[in-house]
């Protein structure tokens, strides 16, 4: 059974959860009379990092998904089971079918994958991201950082207590890799542009355990008007 949660820090403030219907996925993905064992499914997470989206559906081979809420901003679901394989993935307005942004895949038996919305409309794209949950270091936690800002420069991610970036030089729609941590009860995390000394936004009051792994981001905007500000966000992978 799938489990869907939203891990990001402001809606867990606000309880805003999405539940994506298992069998809608099951439907909507290409048919195999081989359908793989649970063991061998890949594992699909969806996370919506688009200032301004909203009202989103998630297509799966040009068949759309149902779900009980529509997708929006800064919205994270959960992994997921999906059969591994090549396809497409991709987002529309809700009841519309013209496609935003779609990527082509291909998914590995027991693989882990992230994929993000992000862009700005009309500008919109997908990022698909394998995720490397191999266990932390003895006694660590494992973070990785993800630039989601459209208007953002190049950005460092800083953590509490060192004079050094831990990820450093990240540009927009880039993705690191994991890197192990020490686990923190509440740990801060600042963003700088690369090479500068402003923070232009932080993280804080976020826990980080002993072997856990998290992804942390920057959403928003540098100039924000009536749309979201910049800021960090993170999950639990």
């Amino acid at each position: 059974m799938m489990e869907t949660k939203n891990y990001t820090t402001t809606f867990l403030k606000k309880g805003i959860m999405i539940l994506l219907a298992v069998s809608a996925f099951t439907a909507c993905k290409k048919k195999d009379d081989n359908a793989s064992s649970p063991d061998q499914k890949a594992k699909l997470a969806i996370l919506i990092s688009s200032p301004g989206a909203s009202e989103l559906s998630f297509y799966i081979n040009g068949n759309k998904t149902g779900t009980t809420n529509v997708l929006n901003f800064n919205t994270v679901v959960n992994y997921f089971a999906t059969e591994p394989g090549t396809g497409e993935f991709g987002f529309s307005k809700k009841d519309s079918e013209v496609i935003l942004a779609k990527v082509a895949y291909d998914l590995k038996p027991a693989s882990y994958h992230s994929l993000i919305f992000t862009g700005r409309s009309p500008e919109s794209d997908v990022i698909l991201v394998e995720d490397d949950l191999s266990a932390p270091a003895t006694d660590k936690a494992k973070i990785r950082f993800a630039n989601l800002s459209p208007d953002a420069p190049a950005l460092d991610l800083y953590m509490q207590g060192k004079t050094d970036p831990g990820l450093s030089n990240k540009t927009f729609k880039t993705v690191s890799g994991f890197i192990n941590v020490d686990p923190a009860v509440n740990p801060k995390f600042e963003i700088k542009t690369t090479g500068g000394t402003n923070v232009l936004a932080s993280l804080e009051n976020f826990k980080i355990e002993k072997g856990k792994i998290y992804t942390i981001w920057v959403r928003g905007l540098i100039e924000a008007g009536d749309g979201p500000k910049l800021g960090l966000e993170a999950m639990t992978n």
